[in-house]
């Protein structure tokens, strides 16, 4: 196991995840509920438990968390409505007066900002936001005339149709 590892067969107890600790928890627990037992009984215990804490140590890092597939997904939505918006809503007049800014490479919550053109550090007036499937936006946009035509149109595209 320790050359499949790369001859480190141990981590650090500060690494340990909440299951390590339980299972290791339970292992103690078990092991002293048999005290009572002779000491040639209790040496094959010992090592069951030192080699089940050491393989649990030496064990692959588990899936990433569903939250990071989420993100994925969502930044995926959101480059699809980016691609529309500029194909579609930059050539109307409707929207002639406002820019498009991505903000899709972030840590937290992906989105896209409405602006107004030619201002790029003021405020948006509308922001896009998305999950696998679904998008939603919020602003001052979304009590304008605009609302209802934004909000179709990224529902749209956010569930993979394309056009204007």
């Amino acid at each position: 196991m320790a050359a499949a590892t790369g001859g480190r067969c141990s981590k650090p107890l500060s690494t340990w995840s909440t299951h390590d600790t339980h299972m290791a928890a339970s292992l103690l627990n078990i092991a002293a509920h048999r005290r009572r037992e002779s000491l040639m009984n209790k040496i094959p215990h010992v090592l069951v438990l030192a080699a089940i804490l050491a393989l649990s140590a030496c064990a692959a890092p588990s899936r990433p968390t569903a939250g990071l597939d989420g993100h994925a997904a969502a930044v995926a939505t959101l480059q699809r409505i980016n691609t529309q918006a500029h194909a579609c809503w930059l050539k109307d007049s409707d929207f002639r007066e406002f820019g498009i800014i991505p903000e899709l490479d972030t840590t937290s919550t992906p989105r896209l900002l409405i602006i107004p053109r030619g201002k790029p550090q003021s405020l948006p007036r509308a922001v896009i936001v998305a999950s696998a499937s679904k998008a939603q936006f919020y602003g001052p946009l979304s009590s304008s005339p605009l609302s209802s035509r934004i909000n179709d149109d990224i529902s749209r595209w956010a569930s993979g149709a394309s056009g204007c």
